[in-house]
């Protein structure tokens, strides 16, 4: 019985998805539209459109009371060929959306590719604020389409019949009017950049090179000297150094929460990390959690106003992390621009430093650095910004979340490490050995947390039973150190200390787009992947007395395993569930989750809501 109900719900969901295909047929001649295309108004459910107009290699469509997808109707409009175009040397499709309403709109996209008219939906929409323009970039080979309820990259790229663009209100919005501008539309991918070596450490696509143009690979932990300045730290950091790590992030204050780690603090750490043959990321952690942008211009006007002078000289070792999770929500755009705004305030200090970028969301939320990493990137002089991502319950609880984050990464030529992780906390159980393992299989740098002097709940996240001279936690500090791919088994001592020789080839390359064809030149020794997430959960509790840095985690409508983000595995849960599933637990986070439409009972109407949303019949849930 619970095998005939588990297939019928699986049936209604193939069904939701095929419904895509009804849309109505017609040609895109060579035209004067946004790349070079005819464009028109797209039929089936999508009947808000009132108008679409050609000119000047741009598109305009028109819409009156296009809705958020939930009542009602949305803007549609698309271009087509009969026999489909040959993308299949392409890795992306750019355009800018100009929102020409006096209201904030969504946009989404969808391909029909292959003799079949599979439909490929894109699985991050874009919120386009009022009046304003958006470059949108979306990756075609990417597993980040939704196909038939499965997520997946594009299949049958040599065949693209349709592009099929939509308008419509924000998420419990009232409906809007007006219209949205697409231009500048291109096909691209990689395309040969040479990247000059520098003095320090550098990013060279998704590889982080130290001075002499070697790979560099974090294997390391997180010590919190702020919170115990009264130990030896000489003795805590050469500890570490001998049981196999190559790295430390070390956590300083900048006065805005806790009192201020001096100048000359920070010098001797360096020092004590140079001489122990560390590489040193340093990052204050007052900003933890705040969504206001002056905490995290704080955290970058202590760089470039007390610490540059001690800084200029150790490019080669020090790395520059502007702030501990700034940032509590998941706000895309909001965590671009703050981080564009923070890192011109350490350029125009004069340091050169390769500069790391936690992610939003309590540094969970991966979706701030997949949609605003290259923007930050493409906006520092001197193109030296990595990321950090720090996976507990939310973006590291399972493998397919934690692979689909690194390939992403990958795929957008950024730079990732994995600033903080551990084996389980407050938000859930974490993949711990996972992360470890897709790490080294990608090159990825990685930073256990922490090494010693967790409080409020979370003292199982001490790697060691003391700052200086203690045992190893049984659970966590040993696979971190002796684990399959822990320390002694992976890390490797940067090269600026051991002084190899660099391979003869090293230009490598990073992602552009374009209207041509272009060919990709790559080091002898790159690496590649991809990925997506997004999350809403703190870190740690850095200390016993201290619980402002961490807030519980915020209700994401149809994530029914909690895993951060709403995809096909959502739905099969749910549906698992309603069957009666004995195997299912679904938890009571969950179940807020997947009661979509609010009715207070969870039931085959909010696994028919998910379905409709993973096949882009509604935008948003």
């Amino acid at each position: 019985m619970k095998t005939k109900r588990f297939s019928a719900i699986l049936t209604a969901a193939a069904m939701a998805v095929t419904s895509l295909a009804a849309v109505s047929s017609m040609s895109a001649l060579a035209a004067d539209g946004a790349g070079g295309y005819a464009w028109t108004a797209t039929d089936g459910y999508q009947k808000a459109t009132t108008g679409v107009t050609d000119a000047n290699g741009a598109t305009t469509a028109s819409f009156e009371n296009a809705t958020d997808g939930q009542e009602g109707e949305i803007a549609g409009f698309c271009t087509q060929d009969g026999d489909g175009w040959d993308w299949s040397d392409y890795t992306e499709l750019s355009f800018t959306v100009t929102n020409n309403c006096s209201a904030d709109i969504s946009f989404g996209l969808a391909l029909g590719t292959g003799a079949d008219w599979n439909w490929h939906q894109a699985n991050s929409g874009a919120t386009v604020e009022a009046g304003k323009s958006s470059t949108l970039t979306y990756y075609l080979t990417g597993e980040e389409w939704t196909f038939d309820g499965t997520v997946c990259a594009v299949a049958d790229l040599y065949q693209v019949h349709r592009i099929n663009m939509m308008a419509m209100a924000v998420y419990n919005q009232s409906p809007v009017t007006g219209s949205v501008t697409v231009s500048d539309l291109k096909l691209g991918g990689g395309s040969s950049v040479t990247v000059e070596p520098k003095d320090g450490f550098y990013v060279d696509g998704t590889v982080l090179r130290d001075a002499n143009k070697n790979p560099f690979i974090m294997r390391g932990t997180n010590y919190a000297y702020v919170w115990y300045k009264q130990d030896d730290a000489e003795k805590a950091l050469a500890e570490i150094a001998g049981y196999g790590a190559n790295a430390v992030r070390i956590v300083l204050a900048d006065g805005d929460q806790w009192t201020k780690v001096s100048a000359g603090e920070v010098q001797n750490l360096i020092s004590i990390c140079e001489k122990n043959k560390l590489v040193c990321i340093l990052e204050p952690h007052d900003a933890t959690g705040k969504n206001d942008a002056n905490a995290l211009y704080n955290a970058a006007r202590y760089f470039a106003d007390d610490l540059a002078a001690k800084l200029k000289g150790h490019e080669n070792t020090t790395i520059i992390n502007i702030a501990n999770e700034w940032m509590s929500e998941n706000n895309d755009s909001a965590w671009q621009t703050a981080y564009i705004n923070a890192v011109k305030i350490i350029r125009d200090a004069g340091l050169k430093h390769c500069i790391m970028c936690d992610a939003g969301g309590y540094g969970q939320g991966a979706s701030t650095i997949i949609n605003g990493g290259k923007a930050v990137l493409e906006a520092d002089p001197e193109h030296n910004c990595m990321f950090s991502i720090h996976m507990y319950g939310t973006a590291g609880g399972s493998s397919a979340t934690i692979k689909n984050t690194f390939d992403s990464m990958i795929t957008r030529q950024l730079c990732l490490c994995v600033g903080e992780f551990g084996y389980k906390h407050s938000d859930g159980d974490v993949d711990e050995g996972f992360i470890m393992q897709y790490a080294q299989e990608t090159g990825t740098g990685w930073l256990a947390w922490s090494w010693y002097g967790n409080g409020g709940g979370v003292e199982y996240l001490d790697m060691s039973s003391a700052n200086i001279g203690g045992r190893l936690s049984a659970d966590w500090g040993e696979p971190v150190v002796n684990g399959q791919y822990g320390w002694k088994s992976t890390a490797k001592t940067a090269t600026v200390y051991t002084g190899e020789q660099p391979a003869e080839t090293t230009t490598t390359t990073t992602t552009t787009t374009s209207t041509e064809t272009t060919t990709t030149t790559t080091t002898t020794e790159t690496t590649t992947t991809t990925t997506t997430t997004e999350t809403t959960t703190s870190s740690e509790l850095p200390q016993t007395d201290d619980t402002s840095a961490v807030t519980p985690g915020t209700q994401l409508a149809g994530d029914v395993d909690c895993s951060g983000e709403v995809n096909v595995a959502d739905a099969v849960m749910l549906a698992r569930f309603l069957a009666e599933d004995t195997e299912v637990s679904v938890s009571a986070q969950g179940k807020a989750n997947a009661n979509v439409n609010g009715d207070s009972d969870v039931s085959s109407d909010d696994l028919t809501f998910i379905l409709e949303f993973l096949a882009g019949m509604r935008t948003s849930l």
